[in-house]
Parts: C-alpha cells; sequence; structure tokens
C-alpha cells in the first residue's frame, strides 16, 4: 500500500517535470478540472441546474483533452464545415 502511494506521488511530481517520468499533463488537467466541478455543481449549484452544468463539465474536459479545440467550436457556432479530403 506505501509502494503503490509513493509510486502516485512519485508520478504525480514527475509531471510537473519535462520528463517522460510523469503523467500527461493535458489528462492531470482534465481530471482536476473534473473534480473542481464536481465539488462546485455538488455544493454550489441548485439541483435543477445539474444538467446545464454537466454539459459544461464536460465540454471543459474536452477541451482540456483536447479532443475539440475552440476553433472547432466557433466553426460549428458559424455553420463552417471543415475542408475534407476528396476521394481520388
Amino acid at each position: 500500500m506505501i509502494k503503490k502511494l509513493n509510486d502516485i506521488f512519485i508520478k504525480l511530481t514527475g509531471s510537473l517535470d519535462t520528463h517522460s517520468k510523469g503523467w500527461s499533463a493535458r489528462k492531470l488537467t482534465a481530471l482536476f478540472a473534473i473534480l473542481m466541478a464536481a465539488y462546485i455543481t455538488k455544493y454550489h449549484v441548485p439541483a435543477a441546474d445539474y444538467i446545464h452544468a454537466l454539459y459544461a463539465w464536460q465540454i471543459l474536459a474536452l477541451l482540456c483533452l483536447g479532443i475539440i479545440t475552440v476553433e472547432q467550436i466557433i466553426n460549428f457556432k458559424n455553420g463552417n464545415t471543415p475542408n475534407e479530403p476528396k476521394p481520388e
């Protein structure tokens, strides 16, 4: 148990350095953003607004992970479609 906790601590501190001994910074950012979102939603958001908070936190996680980008959101909002490669 102590060895596992020590390993987690080493990985967390290794994430702050520039070598590959730690975890991904994007994944850590998304994880802590979602943990904070869960706390804020539980204790500071009225129950009627939980679904809206869920949407906002999911978008935040997707942005943190790089699955969606701000450019994609702007293009979607403006109705622009991405340039798809043409089949040969």
